[in-house]
């Protein structure tokens, strides 16, 4: 589970966010980052179980840093509003991913942000096993958690593919990824650990499919 303050914390930065503030709460800050830091170690525990290749990966190196990248941005709003974090088993592209904001939390991964030939062979991976990919997409555990693919898309099907493609949906997508939401309320219960551990378990199938088309 989480600590209330460490959602409080978010909530107060999202209102006060500014240098000053965050400054004159800085041990608020670093006590919502140790909460984070202890959430990912027992989490990266548990996940070791199914996924031994996360068995070395260092918790720190898991979150992502508060600043915003602000030089092209009309919102000079120097702190994001989330404490977030991913987890990739070394030797993959694919990422686990979970994203720490009250009243927005989601867990999920995929791949995203990719080159246009990455695009390509993750499209072409679908497309030559598609009877693979839509048992991953349609199994009804994963469909639960994981209605449909997320991310970039564009409005047709690419030109390489016929319109009437049974994949159509999925092969229009840039970006790869699922994702699921989460109540506050979840955050603070004693069953956090093992819902994210349980969802990213769920998870994995889709991942591995992802990670093998761009080997």
């Amino acid at each position: 589970m989480l600590h209330q303050s460490t959602l409080d914390y978010l909530t107060n930065l999202k209102t006060n966010n500014n240098k000053e503030w965050f400054e004159k709460n800085r041990k608020a800050y670093d006590a919502a980052r140790t909460d984070q830091l202890a959430f990912i170690t027992s989490l990266l525990f548990e996940m070791a179980k199914w996924e031994e290749r996360v068995k070395n990966v260092d918790p720190k190196k898991c979150t992502m840093r508060i600043n915003r990248d602000i030089r092209f941005s009309k919102d000079k709003s120097p702190y994001k509003s989330n404490m977030s974090f991913g987890i990739n088993p070394p030797g993959t592209r694919a990422g686990y991913y979970f994203h720490l904001e009250p009243g927005a939390t989601f867990a999920g991964g995929g791949l995203y942000g990719l080159e246009p030939l990455q695009i390509k062979a993750v499209r072409q991976e679908i497309d030559y096993n598609l009877n693979e990919f839509s048992g991953i997409m349609n199994n009804a555990k994963f469909k639960k958690h994981f209605s449909k693919l997320d991310g970039d898309a564009l409005q047709n099907i690419p030109k390489d593919y016929p319109k009437d493609h049974p994949g159509a949906e999925w092969l229009k997508h840039k970006d790869f990824v699922i994702g699921t939401k989460l109540d506050d309320k979840e955050l603070t219960s004693n069953d956090l650990l093992k819902k994210t551990n349980e969802l990213f378990r769920t998870m994995q199938p889709f991942m591995l499919f992802m990670d093998r088309a761009l080997q």
